[in-house]
């Protein structure tokens, strides 16, 4: 095994724990979006900015952060004629350590009135989107206690307006809509009650609960036992809603914004066949609901993987949305959101096994040759030297390489290890680590575990090298001259 596994790893333990990650002073940069959207953080760099902020009393400190979220219980009222929001969020948590102050994640919206445990607390927002609230007695180790926020106003960068009318949270941007702890290691139960206009409908993650109508709005309910903020999204327009079940009786909703359903309902009405097929290859699917959103935000609008059901804003064109762009977003269920990179430099846990998916797809249902697909990719760019950009810390700028470099270096590792190792390695690894937030290293000391060999040369040669490989390791029938 490589030397690095035991360099790299303080405590696994930490590592898979956001009150660890905290202490550290860390904001973790939102979880990788897929389907062309570059995580721009640098060489395993998981901070975007200062983790501190200037506030009267001082700046928030990692301590201000030392806290176990176990609920957030959000209720909201959408207004799609002003685009603006009236909400009252409950965040239930534990203290890790003593608390003088609690900081919270929260953009654009204005906040009313705070209490802890029931008693008015002063509060400060700050520019840099944090919401600092000292409570009326400090809060001990230990502890439960219950922050409630009541705000309201414009959802703030990461509330994308739909060319319907209507509005999408993109993923990674909880605190556009509520207050968060916007880090994606701190999982906790998620309800929410979505109060929208007669004919508007509100979609979000996991379960649907009662639909209530009113006189002149109608409430929606949605639960999830444990998502990260990084894996919510919600979803706001005059949407045309499929309620369905896969064979097991897993609830499966579907949503589309208006004008979308020609295009997409055929995708969507695949979804079960889909499932099965990613079943096969990696275990049994991780979530007890699921479905897709069909929005169109623009016409660049890329596609985003949710937990339980991935949200697709560009699904007005065509050059997003198509049934490829369905198989990726669903198998990162298993590869991105059950099981999950840690920080931007492990990146390809997610998006390099997602995109080969799709190419696993096509072998299986069309009979393509994928030792051809993966001679011609990487033939078509062996003098592009952004092609071969390290798939493992890629540095500030680089990371699309994992849509193009990373399915054909997952290829050469299925090529390398033999396919009863390499569809062993598919299956174990998101039922070994469901969810954990994991470190590339840690993968490749897992694959090396599986196959029984020592893969150093060939990880460094396509995974953490910038060139082109050297041809023991390109594959089977590749051979540059």
């Amino acid at each position: 095994m490589r030397r690095e596994q035991s360099s790299e790893g303080v405590d696994v333990a930490q590592r898979r724990s956001g009150r660890a990650r905290r202490r550290r002073g860390g904001r973790l940069v939102a979880a990788a979006m897929s389907a062309g959207v570059v995580v721009a953080a640098g060489a395993g760099d998981a901070v975007a900015g200062s983790p501190f902020v200037d506030a009267p009393g001082g700046a928030v400190s990692a301590a201000d952060r030392a806290f176990d979220v176990a609920e957030y219980d959000v209720t909201m009222s959408y207004h799609p004629d002003s685009a603006t929001l009236e909400g009252v969020t409950t965040i239930s948590a534990t203290a890790d350590e003593a608390l003088g102050r609690v900081a919270l994640d929260l953009s654009g919206l204005t906040v009313r009135s705070v209490t802890v445990d029931s008693r008015v607390a002063s509060f400060t927002q700050t520019d840099s989107a944090d919401l600092v609230v000292v409570p009326a007695t400090s809060i001990e180790a230990g502890d439960r206690f219950q922050v409630r926020v009541e705000y309201d106003g414009t959802p703030g960068a990461g509330w994308l307006p739909t060319v319907s009318g209507g509005a999408t949270a993109f993923m990674g941007r909880s605190s556009a809509w509520f207050p968060a702890v916007e880090e994606a290691f701190d999982k906790a139960s998620f309800r929410l009650t979505a109060t929208v206009p007669t004919g508007w409908s509100v979609v979000s993650v996991g379960r649907e609960g009662p639909v209530r109508e009113g006189p002149d709005t109608t409430t929606f309910h949605w639960s999830e036992p444990a998502v990260d903020p990084a894996h919510l999204a919600v979803t706001v327009d005059r949407l045309t809603i499929d309620r369905t079940e896969l064979a097991d009786g897993t609830p499966v909703v579907t949503a589309y914004a208006p004008g979308l359903e020609a295009a997409t309902r055929p995708l969507a009405a695949r979804l079960p066949e889909i499932l099965d097929f990613l079943a096969e290859l990696f275990g049994p699917y991780p979530f007890d609901a699921a479905g897709n959103v069909f929005v169109h935000v623009n016409d660049d609008g890329p596609a985003t993987a949710p937990q339980t059901r991935p949200v697709y804003l560009g699904a007005g064109n065509e050059r997003f949305m198509n049934l490829e762009a369905v198989v990726h977003e669903q198998a990162h269920q298993w590869y991105g959101v059950s099981t999950a990179h840690r920080t931007s430099a492990d990146l390809c846990l997610s998006e390099c096994l997602a995109v080969y998916t799709t190419w696993l797809w096509d072998e299986a249902k069309d009979g393509a040759d994928l030792d051809a697909r993966h001679r011609d990719h990487i033939e078509a760019n062996r003098d592009d030297d952004a092609f071969w950009a390290p798939l493992y810390r890629p540095g500030v700028g680089a990371g699309m390489n994992v849509y193009q470099k990373g399915p054909s270096a997952v290829h050469a590792l299925r090529r390398q290890i033999g396919d009863e190792a390499f569809f062993a390695v598919l299956r174990r690894w998101p039922r070994e680590h469901r969810g954990d937030h994991v470190e590339w290293p840690r993968f490749e000391a897992f694959v090396e575990e599986v196959a029984g060999r020592d893969l150093t040369a060939f990880f460094d040669d396509w995974f953490r090298g910038s060139t082109v490989p050297s041809e023991e390791h390109l594959g089977r029938g590749v051979a540059f001259r």
